[in-house]
């Protein structure tokens, strides 16, 4: 009876499970086919503008003077004198003797020349009147229509005689030049780079004395990329120096090109030239930066690099916002944009936003445009 009682309570059991599990089967409803929108990629656009561009072409150089003359003794001896300015840095002015030889030895070849020079010139006139009286003999012995030869006239003495004139002379203007060598007199206007020799030193011919340089004229040597020198306008150009981390600025000329390709870094060296002398200048060594006003170019539009899909390929948005990318022909590359020269027209927009993938025709939604954003369509009701 129990058992009975028991499988009876098992099947109902089961029975009401079967019933609920139908009844709340029929409470389900079906999901409605949903589409839902696809998230498109945010970009940022800016506008291509064509125009005249001035090329700017950035260098940077070292400035030096532009004459520096190493100094050496002409002639021998012990110094004897040197210039309280005679010393590294000092400043010193044209003609001033900076350096002085002991001059007692050419003091007395001068004196040898002089007297060498008076006994030739007291030859010479006794020579002028032994031909003198020699003519005056054959005219009075001769025979009617007899030549005298140059040597009863004495022709040939007297031209030696000349000779030794001449060459004594020679030795004296020699022995002038000499003595006036034991003196190291400024060239120019200048500034001392080293002193090679001092009070007592006993220098030789040749042996260096001094380094100096003229103050009066710098200049600064600009490489510059081989493709940018098409853009120089050439010599005369003036340009402006600023001084690397400072301030100040000074204006220099261009002066010319080197003329050649520099082999270790392909560049075409742009040579500068800076009035120098005066106060507030800038000084030899001096690191120094600059911009060099190239030619100006029509129809070229200045494209930030963040545009270029691939070296030579940007990326344009289409009026129907789709993403497309664009060969371009690149006239030259700067720090921070690309000069384009042809391939983009007026007025198209330009993406600038980095994506992770460019597929090309894709669909992106345009937030900001010009550095102004977009405002979004009202949705329809």
């Amino acid at each position: 009876m129990k058992r009975s009682i028991r499988l009876a309570l098992a099947g109902v059991i089961l029975l009401a499970g079967i019933l609920l599990f139908v009844f709340l089967s029929g409470l389900r409803s079906t999901p409605l086919p949903t589409n839902p929108p696809r998230p498109l990629p945010e970009v940022e656009t800016i506008t291509a503008r064509k125009g005249e561009l001035t090329v700017e072409i950035p260098a940077q150089g070292v400035i030096e003077p532009v004459t520096v003359t190493r100094a050496s003794a002409e002639v021998e001896g012990v110094v004897v004198a040197v210039s309280p300015d005679f010393k590294a840095g000092a400043a010193f002015k044209k003609g001033e003797v900076l350096l002085e030889i002991d001059p007692s030895d050419y003091q007395s070849a001068v004196a040898q020349a002089e007297s060498a020079v008076a006994d030739a010139k007291l030859q010479l006139a006794d020579e002028e009147m032994r031909a003198l009286q020699a003519e005056r003999d054959w005219k009075r012995l001769a025979a009617p229509g007899q030549k005298p030869s140059d040597l009863v006239l004495r022709v040939p003495h007297l031209e030696a005689a000349k000779a030794r004139v001449k060459a004594s002379a020679a030795a004296h203007e020699r022995a002038k030049k000499d003595l006036d060598r034991t003196k190291l007199r400024a060239p120019y206007d200048g500034r001392i780079r080293s002193k090679l020799a001092d009070l007592g030193t006993r220098v030789g011919k040749g042996q260096p004395l001094a380094e100096f340089y003229a103050t009066s004229l710098l200049e600064v040597r600009l490489p510059v990329p081989r493709q940018d020198a098409s853009f120089l306008k050439g010599d005369g150009e003036i340009i402006e120096l600023r001084e690397n981390g400072g301030t100040r600025t000074w204006t220099a000329t261009v002066d010319r090109t080197e003329g050649e390709i520099r082999r270790d870094d392909r560049t075409i060296v742009i040579v500068a030239r800076i009035a120098g002398g005066s106060e507030g200048g800038p000084l030899p060594g001096q690191f120094i930066e600059t911009s060099i006003p190239g030619r100006v170019v029509p129809g070229i539009l200045r494209v930030p690099r963040r545009a270029f899909a691939s070296s030579d390929r940007v990326l344009v948005v289409a009026p129907d916002q789709t993403l497309t990318t664009r060969p371009v022909k690149i006239l030259r590359t700067e720090r921070e944009d690309v000069l384009v020269s042809s391939g983009l027209e007026d007025g198209e927009q330009l993406c600038v936003t980095a994506l992770a993938a460019v597929i090309e025709g894709m669909e992106v939604k345009v937030v900001s445009r010009d550095g102004k954003a977009v405002l979004a369509p009202p949705v329809a009701p």
